[in-house]
């Protein structure tokens, strides 16, 4: 996991094209022509976002290969997942890009409650949104609070050790007045009972 801390780097998620090369190159090793027929993205558009990737550091030239006479380098992604940091929000909330691609993804999850049989009530939409930023940026909080607290090395699997992580986040959250509230409120707008109040 790999925790993005630079404003600079984060703002490179924003576009869309680079967040599609990344995710192939975290699955896949391969080259500027590969990832220009797998996008639908001419060559030169490729080779200048990999440009913009390796310059931060979030991939890398693992060999080349010649090809027709042309060497032809291959690239990797240099970790599986990235995480941007909480503590990033402020800093880039000036930044167009980055902060229209944030509420697209904020509107996207607003979008997808219909699918769980959960309405928006008319007129409260604004305030939906604005309590599921609430409560994914103090997830996003606590779970990297829960990456960073770990001091030695773990032998459990990479899938054991995130969940792991995500079980510590969820006792932080337990504790988080803010992220409390937030659901609270959620809740009684979304009209969600909880279990206890079925049984009565």
């Amino acid at each position: 996991m790999h925790v993005i801390k630079d404003p600079e780097v984060a703002k490179l998620f924003a576009d869309d094209t680079r967040r599609r090369m990344l995710h192939l190159l975290v699955h896949h090793e391969m080259s500027t022509t590969g990832l220009a027929k797998a996008l639908g993205k001419s060559h030169s558009s490729i080779v200048h976002h990999l440009s913009l990737l390796k310059k931060a550091g979030l991939v890398e030239e693992t060999r080349s290969e010649k090809v027709r006479n042309m060497v032809q380098p291959f690239y990797r992604s240099v970790g599986r997942r990235f995480h941007i940091s909480y503590s990033l929000s402020e800093a880039l909330a000036d930044d167009e890009d980055y902060s229209a691609w944030q509420e697209a993804s904020i509107q996207r999850l607003v979008d997808g409650l219909e699918a769980f049989d959960l309405h928006v009530p008319e007129g409260k939409e604004d305030r939906i949104k604005e309590l599921i930023q609430t409560c994914y940026l103090r997830e996003q909080k606590a779970f990297e609070e829960s990456l960073e607290q770990r001091k030695k090395p773990v032998k459990l699997g990479r899938h054991a050790s995130m969940s792991l992580v995500r079980i510590i986040s969820h006792i932080k959250l337990a504790q988080d007045d803010e992220h409390k509230k937030a659901i609270e409120e959620l809740q009684e707008l979304l009209r969600l009972k909880t279990n206890e109040a079925e049984t009565h």
